[in-house]
């Protein structure tokens, strides 16, 4: 059996509001709703505005259904082992996201996506940057 060694895929993005983050993650997830299991960990509910948002953005009935199964107020860790490969949604506070970092770096099959409020974090952008491999944004 020939085994294919996963890599860690690290992404971030920036938003100012709820709707704005939730604007920059659905089309990535709508693309990528075969390919990962999406873990969304958040220090705040996104449920509510992220039912919101959903019914107004024009993608179909099945894909819906499967972005509102995510757990959109899961702000506590826990992964089970399976075969395919995970993408960990993580907002909140640098310190929250840190946190987690410490507890997934041994994790095999777990890219992330670090999701930055800037105007809660106070972050130095270039120090931020140069530790992911893209930044996701509302053209992605």
């Amino acid at each position: 059996m020939i085994t294919k060694e996963c890599n860690k895929g690290k992404y971030c993005c920036f938003y100012v509001s709820n709707f704005h983050l939730e604007m920059i993650l659905l089309p990535y997830i709508k693309k990528h709703l075969d390919d990962y299991e999406f873990i969304v960990l958040t220090e705040e509910n996104l449920k509510e505005s992220l039912e919101i948002l959903i019914n107004r953005v024009n993608i179909n009935k099945d894909e819906k259904e499967k972005i509102l199964k995510l757990n959109w107020n899961n702000n506590s860790f826990k992964i089970n082992e399976s075969i395919k490969q995970k993408m960990l949604i993580i907002n909140g506070s640098i310190k929250y996201i840190n946190e987690i970092h410490k507890k997934i770096e041994k994790l095999k099959k777990i890219s992330y996506i670090d999701c930055y409020n800037i105007d809660i974090c106070k972050i130095d952008l270039k120090k931020i940057l140069c530790n992911y491999d893209e930044i996701l944004n509302t053209e992605n």
